[in-house]
């Protein structure tokens, strides 16, 4: 028996060529783990004519997790930023200034393109949540051949852990 598991793909229209890169090398690689079905959402699944903010509210509320393809594009996104990662993140005051990131909905932040991680970018409450990069600490962007294919392998695996936890939690 599988689990159903539908993801939403959020990226910015800036990064498409390297999101689509990344996209058909972890697709195939989902379609194959054992325990899961996976279905991906993106919005060039929207049908003309159709009302792309309701397809996207919907796909959002329905889906199981998100994953964020994280670069610069992607964080100055205004709809990213107001519309998307609320769904799936909210930044919780604590006191007077202390922010801290609650996880409102699963998610798995993908380093496509190096951001700065030093305090020097605004990442909209990701800088505490664990942003994946490959054993090597790269960004999907700087790998190419055997290395993407390591990137996108890296990648299956940590998303099939993560569901595995998450799943095994609910189960009493």
């Amino acid at each position: 028996m599988s689990i159903s598991i539908a993801y939403f793909v959020s990226y910015s229209h800036a990064d498409k060529r390297l999101a689509h890169r990344l996209l058909d090398l972890i697709q195939p690689r989902l379609a194959i783990q054992k325990g899961f079905s996976f279905s991906q959402w993106i919005d060039n699944a929207i049908d003309p004519g159709q009302h792309w903010s309701d397809e996207i509210s919907t796909a959002l509320a329905t889906c199981d997790f998100g994953l964020m393809l994280i670069s610069p594009s992607f964080l100055a996104s205004g709809f990213i930023r107001t519309e998307e990662l609320p769904v799936f993140i909210e930044q919780v005051r604590s006191g007077t200034s202390l922010t801290h990131t609650r996880v409102r909905k699963p998610l798995v932040p993908v380093m496509l393109e190096q951001v700065p991680l030093d305090g020097t970018a605004d990442l909209s409450g990701l800088e505490q949540i664990q942003i994946f990069r490959d054993r090597d600490g790269r960004s999907f962007a700087t790998t190419r051949g055997p290395n993407s294919t390591a990137f996108a392998d890296q990648l299956v695996s940590a998303i099939t852990t993560k569901l595995r936890r998450l799943n095994s939690a609910a189960v009493p």
